[in-house]
């Protein structure tokens, strides 16, 4: 009876044992925080000699520690690898940006808001650049790019000398194609920088699937492969669209003429995709990029 108590004692001390141990487990903290960035969304525009907004979400399962915020150029991440501008004004400056700020100690859930921390210089080269956010908890965990707890967003900088493309036709804010008509868009091109560096070099024009980012969509016909439309023109050739020192965009489509075929408009049915996005990149001798991105409305999708 005595040697059954002293089992059951010593059963009981180890059951206890495990049991502390299953919570010391429970306890450590293995998986690093969420981010949710509300602003900047993806593809805003910042403008140089201002304060860059941001506002996110961080959350985590036990407690967090930092974030930190990068912005970088992207230039070499448009224009298909073409040469994205000939001269580039000293005066002009290729921004970027790194800060790490801290959180609160104790906190699993903190919103940030940031209104006159990140300063955009009025010199920044206006063009894509990289928004980058990341986060530490308390333990050391950080996002990762692998599994896209980090967040990297593409804004653009625009300043007051870069080209500036205005597009006259729109409708709600979106350009409209259909089977068998012609793809026009109207309007001009206009660059704002006087002097040594004044004039547009360069010209894309991409016609093909709406998509923020690579993840998004995935189908596996021919938009997701290829764009409807991929022209590249060179200072010299945009000497015929010029008028007044601007592109006229009546000129460019015109050239460009461009239709959506039956073809295409059924394999846009097939994936589900009823509006495109235009992008015009236009480089200048300044080293500014200006993009402009339009979606534009597939009729009878």
């Amino acid at each position: 009876m005595r040697l059954l108590k002293i089992l059951s004692g010593i059963i009981l001390i180890f059951g206890l044992l495990f049991l502390s141990g299953c919570d010391d487990l429970q306890l450590i903290d293995v998986k690093g925080p969420t981010i949710e960035v509300k602003v900047p969304e993806w593809g805003a525009y910042l403008i140089a000699g201002t304060f860059a907004p941001f506002e996110a979400t961080f959350t985590d399962d036990f407690e967090l520690a930092t974030y930190n915020i990068e912005i970088h150029e992207n230039f070499s991440g448009h224009g298909h690898g073409r040469v994205a501008y000939i001269l580039e004004d000293p005066a002009l400056l290729k921004w970027s940006f790194k800060q790490s700020f801290t959180i609160p100690a104790g906190l699993n859930i903190f919103q940030a808001i940031l209104e006159e921390d990140i300063e955009v210089p009025s010199n920044a080269i206006a063009g894509p650049y990289h928004f980058i956010v990341q986060a530490i908890d308390n333990a050391g965990n950080s996002t990762s790019f692998q599994d896209d707890s980090a967040i990297e967003l593409e804004v653009y900088i625009s300043n007051d000398s870069q080209p500036i493309i205005n597009i006259t036709n729109l409708d709600n804010g979106e350009l409209t194609i259909e089977k068998d008509v012609l793809f026009m868009v109207e309007g001009d091109i206009t660059d704002h920088t006087v002097g040594e560096f004044a004039g547009i070099t360069s010209m894309d024009i991409i016609l093909g699937e709406e998509a923020h980012d690579d993840s998004e969509h995935v189908h596996g016909g021919r938009i997701a492969s290829a764009d409807l439309v991929d022209m590249f023109f060179e200072e010299q050739e945009l000497q015929q669209f010029m008028v007044n020192e601007s592109i006229i965009l009546e000129a460019v489509f015109a050239y460009i003429n461009f239709s959506l075929s039956q073809t295409q408009l059924d394999e846009l049915i097939a994936e589900h995709i009823d509006h495109l996005l235009l992008t015009i990149i236009v480089n200048d001798n300044q080293g500014n990029i200006a993009v402009s991105n339009t979606d534009v409305h597939v009729l009878g999708n």
